[in-house]
Parts: C-alpha cells; sequence; structure tokens
C-alpha cells in the first residue's frame, strides 16, 4: 500500500510532536518557515544556538540538514551526533531518522538491529498515520531478520526504555555477537547500478522538473531479480513514486542472499533519489 508522506514531511514536519513553550516557539517556528522557503542558512542560524541548549526538535533538525546537505555539507557523522542527543530525550522524529540511516545504510553499514530498536522507540511516540509508516518500516526490517536478531533488538527497546533512553545502541561485544551469529548467511549484493538516470524520469516529470525521494521495499528472488516492490515513504509525486519501483524491477539486478549455502529470498528496503534536471 503507498504511502502518501514525504520523508522530508517525516524528518521536519513531525517534528512539532510534543513541543511548546511561547519563548523558544517563535525562533523554532521561524526556522521552519525559512528551512521551507528553501533559507537554509537562516534555518541554522535560528536552530543552531537552540539546539546547543539541548531542544530536541533543533537538534534532530539539524541532523536532517546535515544527513541531506542542506545549508551544510553533508556529513552523517554530524547527523548522527543530532539525531542520537535529540533520540536520547525521546523524541520520535530523531529515532525514526535514525532507523532509517540504519536501514537503508546511509553513510554507515546497514544494520537491521540497530534499525528495528529506532524504529520501535520512535513508534511508541508517534502516532497517528506517521506512526503507521514508522511501524511498516520496522516490519520491512523485521522479515529480513533471523529470530535471534529480533530477540536482540526487542530486549534492547527494552534495555533503552528503562534507561530513560541513555546509552541504547550495542557495545562492541553485543556488536560482534550479532556478527557470529551471521556467518551462515550472507547479504544480497548489487551486480548493477542503482543510479537514476534521464531514461528513468516519466516524461511528465521532466517537463515539470520534477526531484525527490522514494524510500521503497522490495523483495530480492533466489535468482537475484527483484520481484515485488512497493512505496514505504513517498516523494509526494506519484509519477516519481511509480518510476521508482520501475527502474527497481527493470534494472536492478543482485548476487542473491545466501542461508545456509543455498540461494535465498530477502526483503530490503532502499531510497530512490531522483535530483533535479
Amino acid at each position: 500500500m503507498r504511502q502518501n508522506f514525504r520523508r522530508g514531511s517525516i524528518l521536519l514536519a513531525a517534528l512539532a510532536l510534543g513541543f511548546g513553550g511561547n519563548v523558544i516557539a517563535g525562533p523554532v517556528e521561524d526556522g521552519q518557515a525559512a528551512y521551507d522557503l528553501g533559507d537554509f542558512t537562516t534555518a541554522q542560524l535560528l536552530w543552531r544556538p537552540l539546539a546547543e541548549q539541548g531542544l530536541a526538535r533543533a537538534q534532530n533538525n539539524l541532523g536532517v540538514m546535515y544527513e541531506n546537505a542542506k545549508g551544510v555539507p553533508q556529513d552523517i557523522n554530524e547527523a548522527l551526533k543530532w539525531y542520537r542527543l535529540a533520540a536520547e530525550q525521546g523524541y520520535g522524529g530523531a529515532q525514526n531518522n535514525l532507523g532509517l540511516i540504519y536501514a537503508l545504510g546511509r553513510g554507515v553499514p546497514r544494520d537491521p538491529i540497530r534499525a528495528y530498536m529506532w524504529f520501535s522507540l520512535a513508534a511508541s511516540s508517534l502516532s497517528g498515520d506517521i506512526g503507521k509508516t514508522v511501524i511498516q518500516s520496522r516490519d520491512v526490517i523485521a522479515s529480513a531478520m533471523t529470530p535471534q536478531q529480533i530477540v536482540e533488538a526487542t530486549g534492547m527497546v527494552l534495555r533503552c526504555q528503562a534507561s530513560n533512553y541513555k546509552g541504547c545502541e550495542r557495545s562492541d561485544d553485543a556488536a560482534a555477537s550479532d556478527s557470529a551469529s551471521r556467518v551462515l548467511s550472507t547479504p544480497a549484493v548489487a551486480t548493477t547500478s542503482h543510479e537514476v538516470t534521464v531514461r528513468d524520469y516519466p516524461r511528465e516529470s521532466v517537463v515539470r522538473h520534477e526531484s525527490g525521494a522514494v524510500t521503497v521495499t522490495y523483495v530480492i528472488n533466489e535468482m537475484g531479480s527483484v520481484t515485488t516492490c512497493s512505496v514505504v515513504l513517498s516523494s509526494g509525486k506519484g509519477r516519481l513514486d511509480e518510476a521508482a519501483c520501475v527502474m527497481v524491477k527493470r534494472r536492478w539486478k543482485y548476487k542473491p542472499a545466501t542461508e545456509d549455502g543455498k540461494p535465498s529470498s530477502v526483503q530490503y528496503i532502499s531510497k530512490v533519489v531522483f535530483p533535479p534536471r
């Protein structure tokens, strides 16, 4: 089922959740207005002091800017720093963003256990359609995890909540244990380029200069071909959403994943970016 939410909406617009206070509300909303108009310099100038003071919403917004190179050089480590600071305050938007980073392997190795944990924590505080979308993302990740990994991730969720969101990510020992548990399984490895080309754009999208990012989930079969694809997070432009899955099913090929040495099907989640043309 297609979800009609842009990634940007979940990263920023949803960040108004759980915030109050007239003293700070002005600069936060002024920064949001500047961001929406593409004035990223002003947005950063308004949000950074608040983020440094510990305001979770501003911290998350800075993370978005660093993740997506909006007014600052792209720096995933800096994005992770701000997301984690906000997530440690129980901020659902930042927890969701951490889940997306680990699920997509955006600048870091893919980590389904951390992704599952952060999505679960975010889902516990985000409500409505956005909360449902977060749960769907978590379930996509879970479909490719072993029972042992899900048990470990669930334990991490409980420990994180018990510690009031402090020190939630795994220790090196836990990560090493998880790595050892997956020795008999190997992931699917892309054998074709995933880069979007001009031929992947719908004609009308080229005419209208449409751009955007679409997060999709898809199944890779035992032969390394993509058999099904659906949109998890919409670009907000239906033509690009449809084109993303057309491209994924037509062009993306893989060396199949294996389980106990045998080819196996697997479900992944990835982001398809249509840059401006």
